[in-house]
């Protein structure tokens, strides 16, 4: 693999590229030295989690081509593989996607006949949510965990998502509550607000963007749900995972 890796480089202005399986473990790559391998896994490891978060909201991205001031970003998916290549702006796109073509084939053959060991294992969930740093969570007296609400102010960018029935966590609470219930990821919560009583299940979102922190250890509720629960904003919500499955790679809001 590493082979077919530098084969791409023969493509002018290709920096380097990286292969990775689906759980977002390194297995081969091209960069220069100066790259170190626990920041290509870091990278590898966000690759898997937006990756198939659009996987399942698009039903299938084959390519992704990521433009930036000073490079460009190729992901190339494959079963149970994915392809990151760092580009200069000025790369030949036309070559690079024939050369892309031909080293993917060579790839999957590969890998079919002789999967990897990775290079670098990525992180647990434990591991992930021990450096994302936030407040453990509350739980009451039947292993409900508490969070605080925090209602989706309505505006006219926010009117339509107000309207449906869903609920967004930041991943390092998403990451606590399955460490928590021990079920791996999920797709659903039942929440309950503690003041009234009052219950529903919620469809639940991964925010991605929370650099301060401010909502560890908080649900964004949309307005319906709000009024389904009769809550305001700070009430104190019990929540419980809903046995079904999902992925922690949705993006949200």
């Amino acid at each position: 693999m590493q082979t077919v890796l530098q084969s791409l480089h023969s493509v002018p202005g290709i920096i380097g590229g990286v292969l990775s399986d689906d759980d977002g473990s390194v297995l081969a790559h091209s960069f220069p030295s100066v790259f170190d391998l626990s920041a290509l896994q870091g990278i590898c490891n966000n690759l898997n989690f937006n990756v198939m978060g659009l996987q399942e909201a698009s039903g299938g991205v084959k390519l992704l081509d990521l433009r930036f001031e000073h490079g460009r970003v190729i992901v190339k998916t494959m079963p149970n593989l994915f392809l990151l290549l760092l580009c200069e702006q000025t790369v030949n796109l036309q070559l690079l996607f024939i050369s892309i073509n031909v080293a993917v084939k060579k790839l999957e053959k590969i890998y079919a006949l002789n999967p990897l060991t990775p290079l670098a294992a990525p992180p647990t969930a434990q591991l992930i949510a021990s450096t994302l740093a936030g407040p453990k969570l509350r739980t009451d007296n039947k292993g409900c965990v508490i969070l605080s609400s925090h209602i989706l102010p309505k505006t006219g960018y926010t009117f339509w998502e107000s309207m449906t029935e869903s609920a967004a966590l930041v991943r390092s609470t998403a990451i606590e509550i399955s460490n928590h219930f021990k079920i791996g990821d999920f797709k659903k919560l039942t929440l309950t607000n503690r003041l009234t009583g009052k219950s529903c299940v919620t469809p639940v979102q991964i925010m991605t963007h929370d650099k301060e922190g401010k909502y560890d250890g908080k649900v964004v509720l949309t307005l319906a749900v709000a009024e389904q629960l009769q809550a305001n904003e700070g009430d104190l919500l019990s929540a419980e995972v809903v046995i079904g499955g999902g992925l922690f790679g949705w993006e949200g809001i």
